[in-house]
């Protein structure tokens, strides 16, 4: 078989603007249901599982000219909310499980550029463009937004704010100043009310000011304001580059630091409020701790240059045994730190490549359809030369031969290429659109003409498939319900699907209720005769279905995470499933049950596979000459196991004395090998050789 890198094949990914973590820090274990949202500049949210080694879960599609600039979550008794701002005058609040808006709340005060929410959870404070700040009532559940109060104006925009408690909210502003606001009572919050600030009559006034350094012959602006856990220090980082530490009570100066070369634009802050990190344009993290206790004396301890570009949030999490500093901005790339060891602990960078795959290709016609945002684009792949001029050979093996533009706004969520190539199905969060991919007269280009597909228009779709042999499309919702349609009688028929499971405990029943979308359908899979087909859940749920019967005919044993790739071997009968944890299990439908191969090779896949820090993307199974051989890849990595071999186990050698020494079998050599990171020793068995970069394979297996 032939390998191909198809570097043609872009995928521009957007910045990264925004970053929240679904709870606040805690002494205690983490909670099963901690997430982390991440904003990008095209208006998507993403959201991630750190506890399972950061699993890319969902992704909340956005729309052209959008962008996400602030995120926040809010934990109640219904479950985790999740809200955002961007470029507009409303607060948006998410339905998780479908990935649509569930409330738009207007603020009618110019665009909202900053958001966070009080430390109970109940309400939302939005900075405004017309220099107000208003105060948004969501104790009410979920989809209620309810307007409290508006807070004294000022003139200028307000760029950034933060609680300090549940009663006093800090702005800073377009004109150099940081004002804070008395939101609410303190005696409604259960808050001493101990000064001014809280008392009834200051209620909606400004009560404090602290000016920042003046740049010259421009206004400085307040890109960040934090308030450290304690309630007596507030952070605040300025477009001069400084970072100021204010004492809260009397809003004096405490301290200033200029180490920044440019903008600030983000701030956090550790649980026990003794170490703060700042970051912006210069692409430096700094950190900051406390030298002196009782003086409140704070100094730079350190700084690393992790981020090759501008960078635009921060966020933190600590508990019990985790401890993460999370970055991104305009590189891209989500960037993992440690807040304990900060300064000398490997540091993770996720690769941009997703995790679910965002091409598909017809291998009998080869084709591949990319797509990105609202655009789609079908290249052609010619038959495999070997060219003596490698750059030459690039321009000749590929060709662009359709490409589509979505007339509406919204980001696509899915695409699907007949098998033959005729048809293309593209789906958005609001509908389903199919075109016909028509050659033209010397065949070298198609032409795409748009097919009336009555009933599509109102269903909105997160996966698609096309059967193989009939040419039906199989449709997932956002709300997981499953539809086929039938393009010649254009006719539509539900599945009545339910992939809702019976809950096993209370905690499972918890987990469920915050997070709505772990029962989403992530993955479809069709038997290459068309026979059967695969549906995956997020939970670890799979489901395989009789095609012409179209129902459920057996529910696999579910595994504990989340399935990255699966896929049907030739024989129609046997299914792959690699799981999120890196295990590779291999099921038959006739038997109903794990293979036998799986049952005796499943826990002994190398550990080198296992472990991989980037996630499969994707499995593969070769059908001509080796049908048992399977392929997987990931960001950074491509691995192939034979399913036709057992492999093999290292056992420990047998000791034999001899007089005073002791002999082994020779069952295992060591020798010394140049790889691409210089000499490494790697231990030969079988015919397998493993080494620090994975598994290379001399013969049969991976």
């Amino acid at each position: 078989m032939d390998f191909r890198r198809c570097k043609f094949l872009d995928h521009p990914t957007h910045a990264i603007t925004a970053l929240a973590f679904s709870h606040q820090s805690t002494g205690h274990s983490a909670p099963k249901s901690l997430r982390l949202a991440v904003g990008r500049a095209n208006g998507d949210i993403e959201i991630w599982n750190p506890r399972a080694n950061w699993v890319h879960e969902t992704t909340i599609k956005g729309g052209r000219n959008r962008s996400i600039e602030g995120l926040a979550w809010a934990v109640g008794s219904t479950g985790l909310r999740l809200f955002s701002i961007g470029g507009s005058t409303a607060v948006t609040e998410w339905d998780l499980q479908t990935g649509l808006p569930l409330q738009h709340h207007d603020c009618d005060a110019g665009i909202v550029w900053s958001i966070s929410i009080s430390p109970d959870g109940s309400k939302i404070a939005a900075g405004c463009d017309d220099g107000s700040v208003k105060i948004i009532d969501i104790s009410g559940g979920k989809g209620s937004l309810e307007h409290q109060r508006i807070l004294q104006r000022q003139k200028f925009r307000v760029l950034s704010i933060a609680w300090r408690g549940n009663s006093q909210v800090i702005g800073g502003c377009a004109d150099g100043r940081i004002r804070v606001w008395a939101a609410v009572a303190a005696a409604d919050v259960g808050e001493p009310n101990g000064t001014e600030a809280t008392s009834e009559r200051a209620v909606g006034r400004i009560v404090g000011t602290m000016r920042v350094d003046k740049a010259q012959g421009e206004q400085t602006l307040v890109w960040a304001v934090f308030v450290l856990n304690n309630g007596k220090t507030i952070v605040s980082g300025d477009s001069t580059g400084a970072v100021k530490f204010w004492e809260a009570t009397h809003f004096s100066l405490l301290q200033s630091f200029q180490v920044h070369e440019a903008d600030v634009l983000c701030l956090a802050g550790n649980l026990t409020s003794d170490t703060v990190f700042s970051a912006g344009v210069d692409r430096k993290i700094v950190q900051y701790s406390i030298v002196d206790s009782k003086l409140r004396r704070w100094a730079n301890m350190s700084s690393r240059l992790i981020h090759a570009q501008d960078i635009r949030a921060l966020a933190i999490y600590e508990s019990k045994s985790l401890n993460w500093l999370i970055s991104g901005g305009v590189e891209k790339t989500i960037v993992i730190n440690s807040v304990e060891h900060f300064m000398d602990a490997a540091f993770r960078k996720i690769a941009v490549c997703p995790q679910r795959q965002y091409v598909h290709f017809t291998g009998s016609k080869r084709l591949i359809a990319l797509w990105t945002d609202n655009q789609v684009k079908v290249w052609a792949l010619q038959k495999f030369q070997k060219f003596p001029d490698a750059a030459d050979s690039e321009s000749k093996v590929k060709r662009l031969v359709a490409s589509l533009t979505l007339s509406n706004d919204e980001n696509i969520t899915h695409v699907a290429l007949s098998s033959d190539a005729r048809y293309l199905a593209v789906a958005t969060a609001s509908e389903v659109k199919l075109f016909l991919l028509l050659p033209s007269k010397q065949g070298s280009v198609f032409k795409v003409k748009k097919i009336s597909a009555p009933g599509l228009s109102d269903i909105g779709c997160s996966l698609l498939a096309f059967h193989p042999v009939s040419q039906n499309l199989l449709m997932v919702n956002s709300e997981s319900e499953v539809f086929v349609y039938a393009i010649i009688s254009q006719s539509l028929t539900d599945l009545s699907y339910n992939p809702l499971r019976s809950f096993d405990d209370d905690e499972e029943e918890k987990l469920r209720t915050a997070l709505p979308y772990l029962d989403n359908v992530n993955h479809i899979a069709f038997s290459d005769d068309g026979s059967y087909f695969v549906l995956s859940t997020l939970s670890g749920r799979i489901d395989v279905f009789d095609w012409a019967a179209q129902t459920l005919i057996w529910t696999l044993p579910e595994i504990p995470v989340s399935p990255s790739a699966i896929t049907f071997c030739p024989d129609n009968d046997t299914i792959v499933v690699i799981s999120a944890e890196m295990k590779v299990l291999q099921f038959s439908v006739s038997e109903k049950g794990l293979t036998s191969w799986s049952r005796r090779n499943s826990a002994l896949v190398p550990s080198e596979f296992h472990n991989l820090v980037d996630k499969c993307c994707g499995v593969y199974i070769e059908k001509s000459e080796a049908p048992n051989r399977v392929w997987m890849w990931g960001a950074s990595w491509m691995a192939t196991i034979d399913l036709s071999l057992d492999i093999p186990i290292l056992r420990m050698p047998k000791r034999k004395r001899s007089g005073l020494s002791v002999d082994s079998d020779d069952s295992a050599s060591v020798t010394e090998v140049s790889t691409t990171r210089g000499n490494a020793k790697v231990l030969k068995l079988n015919g397998v050789v493993a080494n620090g970069n994975g598994v290379t394979v001399n013969g049969a297996h991976k």
